[in-house]
This record gives C-alpha cells, sequence and structure tokens, in this order.
C-alpha cells in the first residue's frame, strides 16, 4: 500500500506531462473520503508578482528560486503521487500559504 501523503508534505507529482513530475505541496488528503484525492498547490519557478505567490526560501532540493501560486490548487490522485521530496518547508511558510489561500479564495 502506497503512504498518503499528509498535509504540509512536499511531494514529486505527476500530472500527466511526459517525464515532467512537478513538486507539490500538499494542502489536503482524507482517506475516508469517497475519491482518492488530495489537494495541492505546485511549486513553479515563474514569478509574476501578485498578492497569490508566495516565495519560497532557497533548498537544497529545489534547484532555483521557486515560488506558490495559491491559483494552481487542484486534485490529485494518491496514485499520481511519485515520491516525498527529500526535504520540507518550514511551518511558518506553510502557514503563509494557507493564509494567502484563505485571501484567494475569501475564507
Amino acid at each position: 500500500m502506497r503512504p498518503v501523503p499528509q498535509p504540509g508534505e512536499v511531494w514529486s507529482v505527476d500530472l500527466g506531462r511526459v517525464g515532467k513530475p512537478r513538486y507539490a505541496l500538499v494542502l489536503a488528503a482524507r482517506t475516508d473520503a469517497r475519491l482518492a484525492l488530495a489537494s495541492v498547490v505546485l511549486i513553479t519557478t515563474q514569478f509574476e508578482d501578485t498578492p497569490y505567490e508566495v516565495a519560497l526560501p532557497r533548498v537544497p532540493w529545489l534547484r532555483e528560486q521557486s515560488y506558490i501560486n495559491v491559483q494552481s490548487i487542484q486534485p490529485v490522485k494518491f496514485t499520481e503521487f511519485v515520491r516525498k521530496a527529500p526535504g520540507e518547508l518550514a511551518a511558518r511558510v506553510v502557514s503563509e500559504v494557507e493564509a494567502v489561500l484563505k485571501y484567494w479564495l475569501k475564507l
């Protein structure tokens, strides 16, 4: 059985683009739901300086300066998770992403 990604973890996910798995921050993942899905936001090197982007600190497992744009929130099947990142983001970064996501969703 594959491990279930946990909120706050960063995983490499296969979104169907041949040979290009992407890192994503897991926001939610529940095994008691009808669908085997997690909600994630993608990690990218693209930056447009909008209020919906969070700059990530430099970590050894991300080759370039990276960002999370909370507008990239999407469902990912558990089967699309490839492997857990070799490191993690600080809790304050995850909290900042959650705050920006709440702003985006007007929660």
